[in-house]
């Protein structure tokens, strides 16, 4: 009766402390915004007025984060302190880079998802089929000079064979006049051949040299177009150049519309404005990477609607594809992807509108990390 007595009065004791160590052992860390918009991470329960919220088991009991995780938005908030709500939407645009080209992209929610074009992931059908013509174009320019170089380079055998037969002739000449005559005429056309001879071999040179370099670029453009066909992970630049590796999520099939996600981050974002608060001539601003140009902001105003796309006059060059367009208060109502010249003019931007993207990609967008 003893033993089990003592038995009896040690298991409370034994089950108080093993519950006492797993909550020590995995406490629960929170993570929400407050009603200023802040991020917080702290292991005590939130207010009940608190909206989207994820909770996080702290194995170790000694980190507020999960292994590997990185606080994109805290730690771009805290290295550049936006002073405007154009600041802080430059926080959430992105640079690409890809196989084929670099252009931009932005954070559409705290999850790690990032909106570009598509076109800088892939080659359309459109541009394979241009690239393969141009191919076929040079591939044909190189053929035809090839073979001009083939005859030219048989008319100077041809000469040469000529000026060795005159010269044995002139020196088998008996007549003194006649042969210094001969030999003046020999020194002319000697030195003609020299002359376009050591041309035609300039020529020859040049033309190997640039054959050369086309080769090794046609090479690395085929292999460059092979792999964007498979490229699953693409580097994403942030705004202070960070470099961070995203993953393909999906791309359209109808639209030049591709989602990326940088895994176990969070990540600042753009809200999306309300398409009824569209107005023309409203101010507007396109952010991107143009011509390699990270982190850039040009203006204009909302010009119209074009089919299924925004119109505005903000400067849109190569490398703003993917990149924001957002009204003044930081709200992104487009992704930009291209734009149209029209003679010296420099032409109109078009954009496709956010909500199209929102409901592209809406199963993806509603999961949670």
């Amino acid at each position: 009766m003893r033993r089990k007595y003592c038995y009896l009065s040690v298991m409370p004791l034994l089950f108080f402390c093993v519950m006492l160590f797993r909550a020590t052992a995995e406490a629960e860390i929170y993570i929400y915004k407050d009603k200023n918009g802040n991020m917080v991470i702290t292991d005590s329960p939130p207010p009940d007025n608190v909206g989207k919220m994820e909770i996080i088991k702290d194995k170790g009991g000694t980190s507020s984060k999960p292994s590997g995780f990185r606080d994109i938005e805290m730690d771009l908030t805290d290295k550049y302190r936006p002073k405007s709500d154009i600041e802080k939407a430059s926080l959430s645009t992105v640079t690409i880079k890809t196989s084929i080209r670099q252009g931009s992209g932005f954070f559409i929610n705290e999850n790690g998802y990032i909106l570009t074009n598509k076109h800088l992931l892939r080659l359309n059908e459109t541009e394979m089929k241009k690239t393969e013509e141009d191919i076929g174009r040079a591939d044909q320019w190189i053929e035809d000079y090839h073979a001009t170089m083939t005859g030219e380079e048989k008319q100077l055998k041809g000469m040469k064979i000529s000026l060795d037969e005159y010269k044995s002739n002139i020196e088998r000449m008996r007549n003194p006049n006649a042969r210094a005559t001969a030999l003046q005429s020999y020194q002319r056309q000697s030195e003609q051949y020299d002359f376009y001879e050591a041309r035609f071999r300039k020529r020859k040179s040049e033309f190997e040299e640039k054959i050369s370099k086309y080769r090794r670029e046609k090479g690395e453009l085929t292999k460059k177009t092979r792999m964007a066909e498979h490229d699953r992970k693409f580097v994403v630049l942030l705004k202070d150049k960070t470099a961070l590796e995203a993953n393909l999520v999906s791309v359209s099939n109808d639209l030049d519309l591709a989602l990326l996600r940088i895994d176990q981050c969070r990540s600042p974002y753009l809200q999306s404005g309300a398409p009824n608060q569209f107005i023309q001539g409203m101010r507007v601003f396109a952010i991107g990477s143009p011509l390699g140009d990270v982190d850039s902001v040009s203006s204009g105003v909302l010009s119209g609607y074009d089919r299924d796309y925004i119109r505005t006059d903000a400067r849109i060059s190569p490398g703003n594809s993917g990149g924001p367009l957002i009204t003044d208060d930081g709200k992104v109502i487009g992704i930009n992807t291209m734009m149209r010249i029209s003679g010296k003019f420099e032409g109109l931007g078009f954009a496709i509108p956010v909500t199209k993207a929102l409901q592209e990609f809406s199963k993806h967008l509603k999961t949670n990390p």
